[in-house]
């Protein structure tokens, strides 16, 4: 009679394989949790705390940003594809729940879902060049990507407003009650976040994300056991859009405002930045990313104009001693080797 393992296919034993990878014992599991319960209690709690504004303002803004930075993680952490220009997604997902909410008054049941949408179907599209070419290629068409955004953006200037943006965009409406500028706002847009990292850690943790993981160690041996790997790719691309689409919802109701500066090449990097110095392949790493990279300069004013240099400075020390990021387990090194 044949072991388990034998019995096991190659896709089957792929799978288990990366099950098993970084596996933490169940009390550092239990540790965990616990500091993300306690983690999210403290988010909870700014906004109901009589703390100066600047506190749930840069907290907020953080909470926005960090499903665009989890969108990231998952393309570049978990998918394995080099790729940059976020900030075009966050755009396109602001613009499209801004036009809908100030041209045709919308929910935001309803503008939020088409912003995602339509983010991940042009995310879609934007990941078909990642079944042919990889590494820093890939790197330089969702540049390009990003480029073109902006100028569309720019040029459509009757939907989108042009350079001088789009203005009078109305507070949250959701399931048609308005939500104002205040605690419900916030308490509303972390309670959405919070559900959207757990439909993305169901997806990570799923078969199909697990296969994901395989075709990114090594896509030659995941080929040769059976595993299709264009359309995870595609998938991967578009689900991570989507979340970046999501942020721009959020942000667009947060402004009040959306112009095209927000979503320039210097927004993208800021987003990858949050990705790789937070670690790449966890959701964890891309939210204590967006804490290192929004939150600590929005409080720490002073440094704002030197965010940037600050960020570029960690990611040389990260490559040098920990190129995973602080929590990751992918090595972005792998990838630009590919």
């Amino acid at each position: 009679m044949n072991s388990a393992s034998e019995a096991m296919t190659g896709k089957e034993q792929g799978e288990a394989s990366a099950r098993q990878r970084f596996m933490p014992s169940g009390r550092a599991q239990m540790m965990m949790v616990a500091g993300w319960i306690l983690g999210l209690g403290i988010v909870i709690a700014i906004p109901l705390l009589d703390l100066p504004p600047i506190w749930p303002a840069a907290a907020l803004l953080t909470v926005i940003y960090v499903p665009a930075a989890v969108g990231q993680n998952l393309i570049i952490g978990n998918a394995g594809l080099l790729a940059m220009g976020q900030a075009a997604f966050v755009g396109v997902g602001a613009y499209t729940s801004a036009v809908l909410a100030v041209r045709y008054d919308l929910d935001a049941t309803v503008t939020i879902p088409a912003a995602m949408l339509m983010a991940g179907f042009l995310g879609a599209l934007v990941g078909f060049p990642a079944l042919r070419i990889n590494g820093d290629y890939l790197f330089i068409v969702s540049l390009g990507f990003n480029l073109i955004v902006i100028d569309i953006i720019l040029q459509w200037g009757n939907v989108t407003g042009g350079a001088t943006g789009l203005t009078g965009v109305p507070t949250m409406h959701l399931f048609g009650a308005d939500l104002g500028v205040g605690a419900p706002f916030y308490l509303a847009v972390v309670s959405l976040v919070l559900l959207s990292l757990i439909t993305t850690h169901a997806i990570v943790s799923s078969r199909f994300g697990l296969t994901m993981e395989a075709i990114r160690d090594d896509e030659v041996a995941a080929l040769s056991i059976g595993i299709a790997t264009a359309a995870p790719k595609i998938y991967f691309f578009a689900v991570g859009s989507a979340l970046a689409g999501f942020s721009g919802a959020l942000l667009s109701y947060y402004l009040g405002y959306v112009g095209f500066r927000s979503f320039d090449v210097s927004a993208s990097l800021l987003i990858f930045q949050m990705a790789v110095i937070g670690g790449l392949g966890r959701i964890s790493g891309s939210i204590v990313g967006a804490c290192i990279i929004i939150l600590l300069p929005e409080l720490l004013r002073p440094l704002q104009d030197y965010r940037l240099l600050l960020a570029g400075l960690l990611i040389v020390i990260l490559m040098a001693t920990r190129p995973q990021g602080i929590l990751g387990k992918t090595k972005i090194t792998n990838l630009i080797k590919k």
